[in-house]
């Protein structure tokens, strides 16, 4: 029996030595409308998780990624499920765009992410991204 794993992209400005996360601010549901996500999805059978991640960025942002490595941890989804966040960057000549699942993008530093009002699941992502690349936050 197939059962779906969940992907997120934390989409960083570079993939060696970051200094900015991308943020997509979900639209729906209403509940969570206005707070920022990583985006993704889950897979679907026969997919691996990276092409996964790499549909849905499609689907989502109309953007071509690079998929890096996976943060080591995984996390609480929605539905019972856990949650895989790979570090991806924009592929070249890339750009992300708005689509139906968001209200905007915004490009945040890593050391100031939290300045941002992110899924209350989403936070302890952001510490663990910062501590991967040794980023003290604020």
């Amino acid at each position: 029996m197939f059962q779906p794993i969940v992907v997120a992209a934390a989409i960083v400005d570079d993939l060696s030595h970051p200094t900015q996360v991308l943020g997509a601010q979900r639209s729906y549901p209403e509940q969570w409308r206005g707070f920022f996500e990583f985006p993704g999805g889950k897979t679907e059978p026969g997919e691996t998780p990276e092409q996964a991640l790499r549909r849905e960025l499609r689907e989502e942002l109309s953007a071509e990624i690079i998929v890096g490595e996976r943060l080591e941890e995984t996390w609480p989804a929605h539905g019972g499920f856990q949650m895989h966040v790979y570090l991806c960057a924009l592929a070249p000549h890339s750009v992300a765009q708005v689509g139906a699942a968001h209200l905007s993008l915004r490009w945040v530093d890593l050391q100031h992410s939290e300045s941002l009002p992110w899924l209350p699941a989403d936070y302890p992502i952001l510490a663990a991204i910062a501590q991967h690349f040794g980023i003290t936050q604020d």
